[in-house]
């Protein structure tokens, strides 16, 4: 089970997706976050299943979300993550997929230095929100 703090760092994620355009397609959490009912668990990319993927049914491009809480920051599993999603990012000539993650705001720097050795920092398609930690 995530952790409450997990879980509105997700629901902050859901929200950028959606206000970059996405519609929220499956959802590995608490779905009273987004307002939205019975959604499948997203599939595995790669090792690992995002917390979130959305849809632009415009342009067909694919959103994958992930909230990190400051912990997970500091595991293995995170950086397996990212380089599987960052895979996609990287050998898509198309530009088809991006990737919205969701911290902490203390854990900012971090972040920034996890996608810098994944060689994703400057990546177009690659962003993140954070939560300030006092709500957390």
């Amino acid at each position: 089970m995530a952790s409450i703090g997990h879980q509105l760092i997700l629901g902050l994620v859901a929200r950028s997706m959606r206000q970059k355009g996405y519609e929220i397609v499956s959802f590995d959490g608490n779905e009273a976050l987004i307002g939205d009912a019975h959604l499948k668990v997203p599939p595995a990319i790669r090792r690992h299943r995002p917390d979130a993927i959305g849809v632009n049914l415009q342009s067909g491009r694919i959103c994958i979300g992930e909230a990190k809480t400051s912990r997970d920051l500091h595991s293995g599993r995170t950086k397996e993550q990212f380089t599987d999603y960052s895979s996609l990012l990287l050998n898509n000539a198309d530009q088809l997929f991006e990737l919205v993650i969701g911290i902490p705001k203390s854990s900012e720097s971090k972040l920034r230095q996890m996608l810098e050795t994944l060689g994703i920092d400057k990546n177009p398609n690659v962003s993140y929100v954070w939560m300030p930690d006092e709500f957390l």
